[in-house]
C-alpha cells in the first residue's frame, strides 16, 4: 500500500484541479445564460444542466481525466509491475478521497448540491480511470 502513496496523491490533485476548471466553467457558462435570460422562479433540473453547461464540462472532465488516466497509468503502474489490485485501489481511493474533499469544500450548500457535485466528480472519473487504465494495459501488453 505504501507504493500506492505517491499515485493516489498525484491523481487527487489532478483530478480536484480539473473538476474544479471545470466547475468554475459551469459557474460562467450560468452566469453568462442569466445576462441574456431573466430569472424565472423555479427552473427544472434539465433547464439548469442546459444552464450550467453540464454536458459539455463533464464530457471534457472525463475525457481529461481519460487522457491524464492513460499516461499516468502506463509510467505509474504498468511499468511499475503494479498490479489489478494496485489499479483497483487507486481508483477507489482517489475517488472516495476526492468525493469527500468536494463534500467538505461544499459544505455549506445544500445536500442536493453536495451530493450532485460528488456524483459528477466520481462517476466520470471512475469511467475514465476504467479506459485509461484498459487502454494502457493493452498498449503496455502490446509493446512488450
Amino acid at each position: 500500500m505504501t507504493h500506492l502513496i505517491l499515485p493516489i496523491g498525484i491523481g487527487i490533485v489532478v483530478s480536484l484541479a480539473v473538476f474544479l476548471f471545470f466547475e468554475s466553467r459551469a459557474i460562467a457558462a450560468k452566469r453568462a445564460n442569466e445576462k441574456h435570460t431573466p430569472e424565472a422562479g423555479n427552473i427544472s433540473l434539465p433547464e439548469n444542466l442546459k444552464r450550467y453547461d453540464t454536458d459539455r464540462n463533464v464530457l471534457f472532465y472525463t475525457l481529461t481525466m481519460f487522457v491524464f488516466t492513460l499516461f499516468f497509468s502506463y509510467t505509474m503502474f504498468f511499468s511499475r509491475g503494479l498490479t489489478l489490485v494496485d489499479v483497483f485501489l487507486y481508483t477507489f481511493l482517489v475517488t472516495f478521497i476526492g468525493s469527500v474533499i468536494i463534500l467538505a469544500l461544499k459544505i455549506k450548500r445544500s445536500i442536493l448540491v453536495k451530493v450532485f457535485a460528488a456524483f459528477l466528480y466520481g462517476a466520470p472519473l471512475i469511467g475514465a480511470s476504467i479506459f485509461g487504465f484498459l487502454f494502457s494495459y493493452l498498449i503496455y501488453t502490446w509493446l512488450t
